[in-house]
């Protein structure tokens, strides 16, 4: 009998985002002005979140909102702290799941325009830190129909903006989840993180 080859475990991909208590991550407009970071426990658990991935995924649009930002963030910081994560942003791999977006100006990113599936479980399986989507609704619609998120992180905002953009979307049927840890940042936000019930 062949002795079987042990395979290395899979990186995990788990999402983030920023929501508010009645579940929106934008307002009626598309508003993100409702978010007001600055609070020295988010800070730092950005940092440390940043450190702890290998690899970010997007979508078209969360991809131009960050691109408008973090290259222009390396060469006029506001500060020493936001240099030293702009560094790290615009280091890090960056992947853009779309057909649409002609070009990524955006350092060490490449677009993914088809093959979602396999090009994600390849990078699952290529040894490294987890993957993270910083994605919009679209994009973690696709991965979860796809089964390929392994944790939802949500990053509660206590505000009720009574409509806008809700962070799961075009999800069809039930998908059952596990909270597994919740920590409180600072006065105000909490951190719910769930993972896929899988049977």
């Amino acid at each position: 009998m062949t002795p079987q080859i042990p395979q290395p475990p899979s990186r995990r991909l788990f999402v983030s985002m920023i929501v508010s208590l009645d579940g929106y991550i934008e307002g009626p407009n598309k508003e993100l002005d409702w978010f007001h970071d600055g609070d020295p426990q988010f800070e730092q658990y950005c940092e440390e979140m940043i450190d702890s991935v290998g690899v970010a995924l997007y979508g078209r649009r969360s991809y131009e909102l960050m691109v408008q930002y973090w290259p222009g963030a390396e060469t006029n910081p506001r500060s020493a702290q936001e240099l030293a994560f702009a560094r790290r942003m615009n280091a890090l791999p960056k992947v853009v799941l779309s057909r649409t977006l002609e070009h990524a100006t955006w350092r060490n990113t490449r677009i993914v325009r088809d093959r979602v599936l396999e090009t994600i479980t390849e990078l699952k399986r290529e040894p490294g830190k987890p993957l993270v989507a910083w994605a919009g609704a679209g994009l973690v619609g696709t991965l979860t129909q796809l089964g390929l998120v392994d944790e939802y992180r949500l990053i509660v905002h206590p505000v009720l903006l009574g409509g806008g953009t809700p962070w799961f979307k075009d999800i069809p049927g039930t998908h059952k989840l596990r909270l597994v840890r919740t920590t409180q940042l600072g006065r105000d936000l909490t951190v719910l993180c769930y993972e896929p019930a899988r049977t």
